[in-house]
């Protein structure tokens, strides 16, 4: 149980001059579109159509789904925040073969990139020619390395195929660009160039033998860059990674960072720096190649999750996503980009398996947001609520600077006594950034109260008393917020959105466990306050209101200037099960335990394993369709200003005969016929061992090491293979005793002790669907 830490009373002053905002090596690598929509830089953050943005980048590699599935994921990823996706070109996927290239089927670059321009998904594409991303020699093809030139050089041999192979992207590419209405609007060179190379394992003789990270430096950046725009790919801007002293180019080409804490490249790994604040505009935590403040701080790489190895099997919980992208923040980033986003599968090569030595030979699943098979991970609803954050206040939160209070800068990630905070603020105005997360250390739950005096006057969180941090939570809390003619003078719930709903500015906020709901409001902005339950006190010239979290309740403000604005505060699940679309014509928040995401003006309900759904609306529709008759709403209420229907689909158990032939072996004939309301079947195995395989037909479908979490494999890509084939799964068991190895003429291995390989539990969870129009 972790100690409760009391008393942490904290005073601090913000004298700090705001955040400048000027040209930087960025600004004219933007574009406008034929519709006149536009992106651009300033040395601190990107623009969208002239205004401050910060973007949420989603990494899928289209290569590593079927493609028939493609479009459903991106929607999806679009209901979940992401605004601009991301994803690597593997050289060797399309040209395994010399002088073959193919593009087809789930390697279909074109077809994913006309999806994401039909659904306005902006895009950049990661074409190499190295890449890593966990892939055979780092994604070159094995053939690459017969020759005599070395790769990752401006040696005219290499240069010659990595021209070839841009040339053929270009083709694919060709009128997808912004600027010409498509939806690329960014193209990375190469990858962690001077910093990092990947196992080559076309040699494959023994471990340890790795591609070069490169010799050349911007040099050769700048020459791919010639050779990219001499293809014909001009995007309105490059992208290069520029961690751990990668190189960069001098101007024009936008650096991204990287964060990661579950690293199994790094045995017995510590603590962690992730978590702790930093600015990173003024003071990189590392060495650099480029001068940090004349780019904005961007990330491509803040981990989503983290792929398991045969020697390394982290478990990447949400909490450690959700706090990283807050601490990120907080220490200027104005672009989050999650790798992954989106998991999958390796292809199967013609010639090898596709997969990176000691990894799994198909699943890429990453333990993303959203997984191999399409699997809705606890911290795609982590991200969706920072999304919706940043798209109703990036704006005023892109130019503000970071304050990092100079005690911040000597915890240490093991430190679990400190508190960590930070702010961003601008002209006294800001946000208010607090960390109890830590990888590798339990963080206590701590009783706090912080005070600070800024340009506006003093603001306390809370007014009085203190309020609860709960062990590994994080928290954005704003102050002197104006919301129209109203300002919040400091508030203890953290923004979610705001929007326009029946003529008035609705905002949502939600509250964190542990923390009592309260806004402290300026009484002469205010004639009228209209709540039904709460708290209201006077303090001095200030109201402090303290609401009941739920959406049976909201507050409704009367300000000085005759305005109405009505303010949420959502308990902290609603707030994670919480979505806004435009659904009939009128933004909507909708509030749901089951997953939603838009489709051709439909409203697209999916659970698992539940045939009844429960929606809650606001504002509350006139009319609700489902898309087919034998659906039904069996109820209809109202709670508070939220019109909430429950929905019921027929319930199905998909048929099933499971034998087990052998020890660590099972046959799953499986029923492929699914009603119409079934989406998607799962198999769940509960197993222990040491890895596992998934085949069906002659095809080995997907594996498995084990790491702590059940295995789950979706079926509907491979559907059609259930009719006349079993689902087989096989077990390698775990060995705990001792093993003696020889070499007597040849190897020989002798084991004593047990070997465990079990099958706990095998069941069949359906994903049921349905459709709303209003």
């Amino acid at each position: 149980m972790n100690k409760n830490i009391a008393g942490s009373h904290i005073q601090f002053t913000l004298d700090v001059e705001d955040k400048e905002i000027r040209v930087g090596r960025m600004t004219g690598n933007g574009g406008r579109n034929p519709q006149g929509e536009s992106y651009d830089f300033t040395n601190y953050y990107m623009t969208r159509d002239g205004k401050p943005h910060i973007p949420v980048v989603g990494e899928f590699h289209f290569s590593r789904f079927a493609y028939l599935q493609w479009e459903e994921e991106l929607l999806k990823m679009k209901a979940g925040g992401v605004s601009i996706v991301a994803s690597y070109i593997f050289w060797n996927f399309h040209e395994e073969e010399e002088g073959h290239f193919d593009w087809s089927g789930n390697l279909n670059l074109r077809h994913f990139v006309d999806l994401c321009g039909k659904h306005q998904m902006p895009l950049i594409v990661r074409i190499g020619p190295f890449c890593h991303g966990e892939v055979r020699n780092g994604g070159m093809p094995d053939w690459l390395f017969s020759y005599p030139f070395e790769v990752r050089s401006n040696d005219e041999g290499y240069l010659f195929y990595a021209k070839r192979l841009y040339g053929e992207i270009a083709r694919q590419l060709k009128g997808c660009y912004f600027q010409e209405g498509g939806p690329i609007i960014g193209v990375q060179l190469e990858n962690e160039y001077m910093h990092a190379g990947a196992p080559l394992d076309v040699w494959g003789y023994k471990n340890g033998k790795y591609i070069t990270s490169g010799r050349d430096g911007q040099k050769h950046l700048t020459e791919l860059r010639r050779i990219a725009e001499g293809a014909g790919i001009r995007p309105m801007f490059f992208t290069v990674t520029a961690w751990g002293g990668a190189a960069v180019p001098e101007e024009g080409t936008l650096p991204m960072l990287a964060g990661y804490a579950y690293t199994p490249w790094i045995p017995n790994q510590p603590p962690s720096s992730e978590y702790l604040f930093r600015d990173l505009h003024r003071n990189p935590v590392e060495a650099l190649d480029y001068d940090s403040q004349a780019y904005p701080a961007a990330y491509c790489e803040l981990a989503g999750g983290m792929q398991v190895s045969y020697h390394a099997r982290p478990v990447v919980d949400a909490d450690s996503v959700e706090a990283m992208t807050i601490v990120k923040l907080a220490n200027g980033s104005n672009m989050v980009g999650y790798y992954m986003y989106h998991g999958g599968s390796n292809p199967i090569g013609k010639k090898s398996y596709l997969n990176e030595q000691a990894l799994p030979k198909i699943t890429y699943d990453y333990q993303a947001p959203l997984g191999e098979f399409g699997r809705i991970g606890e911290s795609y609803d982590r991200i969706r609520t920072l999304s919706m954050f940043l798209k109703a206040y990036g704006e005023i939160l892109a130019p503000m600077g970071s304050v990092v209070p100079e005690m911040q800068h000597s915890i240490k990630p093991e430190n679990t006594l400190d508190m960590r905070w930070s702010v961003r603020q601008q002209s006294g105005s800001g946000f208010l950034f607090i960390n109890n997360y830590q990888d590798h250390v339990n963080m206590p739950d701590r009783e706090v109260c912080l005070e600070l005096q800024t340009a506006k006057g003093i603001t306390a969180f809370p007014k009085q008393g203190t309020m609860q941090l709960r062990s590994g939570s994080a928290a954005i809390l704003p102050f002197h917020l104006k919301l129209d003619r109203l300002e919040i003078i400091s508030a203890t719930v953290q923004p979610l959105t705001r929007f326009k709903a029946n003529q008035e500015l609705t905002a949502v906020f939600y509250a964190h466990e542990g923390i009592t709901p309260e806004y402290v409001i300026a009484k002469r902005s205010v004639t009228d306050l209209i709540m039904e339950a709460g708290k209201v006190f006077e303090v001095d010239n200030e109201y402090v209101i303290q609401p009941m979290a739920g959406k049976e309740h909201d507050l409704r403000v009367i300000t000085s200037e005759g305005t109405v604005i009505r303010i949420m505060t959502l308990t902290r699940q609603e707030a994670l099960d919480s979505y806004r679309f435009n659904l009939g014509g009128e933004e909507r928040l909708i509030i749901s335990s089951s997953h939603l995401y838009m489709k051709n003006d439909q409203l697209i309900c999916t659970s698992s394993g539940q045939p009844e759904m429960e929606l809650s609306l606001f504002p509350v529709p006139d009319t609700m369709n489902v898309s087919n008759s034998e659906y039904t709403v069996i109820s209809q209420s109202k709670q508070g200003i939220f019109g909430t229907y429950t929905l019921q689909v027929p319930a199905y158990a998909p048929a099933v005969e499971i034998s087990y032939p052998k020890e660590h072996a099972a046959i799953l004939d499986i029923e492929a016929q699914w009603p119409e309301q079934v989406e998607d079947v799962f198999v769940e195995i509960d197993y222990e061992g040491d890895v596992a395989e998934a085949h069906i037909h002659h095809q080995l479908l997907t594996d498995h090491i084990q790491y702590g979490h059940s295995w789950k494999i979706g079926l509907k890509a491979s559907r059609h293979l259930l009719y006349d084939h079993a689902l087989r799964l096989s077990i390698t068991p775990l060995r705990k005793g001792t093993i003696e190895r020889y070499v007597n003429q040849a190897y020989v291995e002798r084991f004593e002790g047990v070997e465990i390989g079990t099958f706990n539990k095998i069941k069949l969870v359906p994903h049921y669907r349905v459709g709303i129009m209003m």
